[in-house]
């Protein structure tokens, strides 16, 4: 017997509708639908989550059923590969993001560097962002929700008034425009304000990500 109809079966023997395993497992009908006719299967976690509804053992579901079986070795080597992707992209932006800050104190000059440094941190944030799949994690609470807010607004700021002096110079007078090509030099300064700004945001990302990624491996580990 394959994985969809056992699921259905124990199901009806659970007397239980669609309506009501969804409700339980906090997915729509369609989606139980879905598992029980085989047109899709549900990840690892929410396997598990179907065995404790039915108060039925991982291998009972599964039965045999050698595609399912298939499904989740291919999907187990998946998380492997996009937990050391994680893994790798969190140690890298820690250390881009220090070597930036870094950068920022000492005033280096080196534009190669400085290009390598922050093209690096963008593209590291990014790849953690896109990958890191426990953001609903973060905020479970009320009181962890607003702990997050102000994590994020305290960096904010911080990084602001780190560079809000270089912010600040970048911004040319009136009579500095008017002595000068206007045109020409407005549209330096919005492209080095746009870049700063830009530099701000992944600033403050990648503080974020460095810092609640272990807050939240912390949380899980003393529950």
């Amino acid at each position: 017997m394959n994985f969809s109809d056992n699921l259905k079966i124990i199901r009806q023997q659970k007397k239980m509708t669609q309506t009501d395993i969804a409700t339980q497992l906090h997915v729509s009908r369609q989606t139980i639908s879905s598992w029980e006719n085989g047109r899709s299967y549900p990840d690892i976690g929410m396997l598990v989550q179907i065995s404790m509804a039915y108060d039925f053992s991982v291998d009972q579901l599964l039965k045999g059923d050698l595609g399912m079986l298939k499904h989740y070795e291919a999907q187990s080597a998946n998380n492997r590969r996009q937990q050391r992707l994680v893994a790798i992209s969190y140690d890298l932006v820690v250390g881009l993001l220090f070597l930036s800050y870094l950068h920022y104190f000492l005033h280096w000059n080196d534009g190669i560097v400085t290009m390598v440094i922050n093209g690096g941190l963008i593209v590291m944030t990014t790849t953690l962002i896109m990958n890191y799949n426990y953001f609903d994690d973060w905020a479970t609470t009320k009181r962890q929700a607003w702990q997050l807010v102000g994590v994020i607004t305290m960096l904010a700021v911080l990084n602001i008034a780190l560079v809000w002096p270089q912010l600040a110079s970048q911004i040319p007078s009136t009579q500095f425009l008017n002595q000068h090509a206007g045109a020409y030099l407005a549209g330096n300064v919005s492209g080095k304000l746009v870049g700063d700004f830009l530099h701000l945001f992944i600033w403050t990302a990648a503080a974020v990500m460095a810092i609640e990624i272990p807050l939240n491996r912390a949380r899980k580990t003393s529950d």
